[in-house]
């Protein structure tokens, strides 16, 4: 066998081919866009704004007339501002990008209109009455303005305003629609999602009152046999609620037929204690209408039902309504009791064995909170997710308690949804 000899017979193995010049740079370029991308990508992940954050609860205290605004994820009072006097009521556009109040003191007839992003005033609106509340068109263009006389304030009815078009007749003012002026004392008004029906209470009725704005009269009245106290029409789900305090119950009507199909009670009373209440007024509903919050008075607590569930659904005796027995027409109906009542916790720090009762209660347009205050002036901020997780019977710890003060009259409370202008805790004049 023969030795090769180094370097006589050399492989012929193929070396690697050279890229052109013009290839090199094109795949940087692609590797250089691709990490950009994932760069910026990344980023606009963690800057992105977080939607819960947007929340603010708006409310009107009546002493002193100031607009009161809440961060609930800080646990603070944000802001702090004066409007006009005789704050009444609040309400926000569909948009959430306007706020509308109204007052009753103002002897020029006057609501005011609010960026809710800066809190600054947009318009003062002059309107032919004293404005004591508001109904939002769907559009978002029509605004419902229940309407007082100025020498008693009883409001006998309301105004369809165009927010975008002033009046011919009177370049001051906003552009008359329809008016309304059948009414003894408009108390609440809704607006329907189908933009036309408009829903009035009057606190000397107890009949609710239905009017069409496309034919401008009225359609229709729901004789609850009892005088309504508060309405709610929420923009989800079939169903607007209305609380009679005389029938210690919360009607669920149905928003296509305007018929009441059912009761939610806080408890089967016993009809023998003639003075042993514990009556619904204010209420409120989740995102997605699967949950109905009360507050209950009497009991201190708040009342939590399961919108619809036949578990907790009760056909009680059947009473026929006699008119010397008010409470006896909501007997006619199928009752829903609470899935679960929760005790107000207080915490007062010089009254530590006081509870005081529950008001107004809202729920955030992100079902992340629940917000309730007290006939002392005390907030609550709840975490809903721990509400609905909490034991029946039960003292829930609330995320932070502040204390408004004992004279605080909040006279109107509301969520809404858009970042505040300001993210301080400072409170502003």
């Amino acid at each position: 066998m023969t030795a090769s000899t180094p370097g006589k017979h050399k492989s012929k193995r193929p070396g690697p081919k050279r890229k052109p010049t013009g290839a090199y740079l094109v795949g940087s370029a692609v590797v250089l866009m691709v990490t950009l991308i994932c760069i910026v990508g990344f980023s606009a992940l963690l800057l992105r704004p977080s939607a819960a954050p947007l929340a603010r609860v708006w409310m009107l205290n009546h002493t002193p007339d100031q607009v009161i605004i809440i961060n609930p994820f800080d646990g603070v009072i944000e802001k702090k501002f004066l409007v006009a006097d005789g704050l009444r009521e609040l309400a926000f556009s569909l948009d959430y990008t306007k706020a509308y109040v109204a007052n009753v003191v103002d002897v020029s007839n006057r609501f005011t209109v609010l960026d809710t992003r800066t809190y600054l005033d947009e318009e003062v609106v002059e309107v032919d009455g004293v404005p004591q509340g508001f109904g939002v068109f769907p559009d978002n263009r029509k605004l419902a303005v229940i309407l007082g006389s100025k020498t008693d304030f009883m409001a006998g009815g309301f105004d369809v305003i165009d927010l975008y078009e002033q009046s011919r007749a009177d370049p001051r003012k906003k552009k008359r629609l329809y008016r309304e002026r059948e009414l003894q004392l408009t108390h609440k008004i809704a607006i329907g999602d189908d933009g036309d029906r408009t829903y009035c209470i009057d606190a000397k009725s107890a009949l609710v009152s239905v009017f069409s704005f496309n034919q401008k009269q009225r359609i229709k009245q729901i004789d609850l046999h009892g005088a309504p106290e508060e309405m709610l029409y929420p923009r989800v789900g079939g169903y607007y609620y209305i609380s009679v305090l005389v029938h210690d119950a919360i009607y669920q009507l149905s928003k296509e037929t305007d018929e009441v199909e059912a009761v939610y009670t806080y408890e089967k009373r016993d009809l023998t204690k003639m003075f042993d209440h514990a009556r619904l007024r204010f209420m409120a509903v989740d995102s997605q209408a699967k949950y109905l919050f009360g507050t209950c008075y009497e009991r201190q607590s708040i009342a939590i039902w399961q919108i619809g569930n036949k578990m907790f659904a009760e056909h009680w005796e059947n009473i026929p309504y006699d008119p010397a027995n008010e409470t006896s027409y909501r007997f006619e109906r199928e009752h829903y009791l609470p899935y679960k009542k929760l005790a107000l916790k207080g915490g007062y720090t010089d009254r530590f064995t006081f509870v005081p009762g529950g008001q107004q209660i809202v729920v955030d347009p992100h079902d992340e909170f629940v917000f309730v205050v007290d006939d002392e002036g005390g907030f609550y901020i709840y975490d809903l997710a721990k509400l609905l997780h909490a034991v029946d019977q039960s003292t829930p710890e609330p995320r932070a308690i502040i204390e408004l003060g004992r004279e605080t009259e909040i006279r109107d409370m509301k969520a809404c949804r858009p970042a505040a202008g300001s993210t301080s805790s400072s409170e502003g004049t």
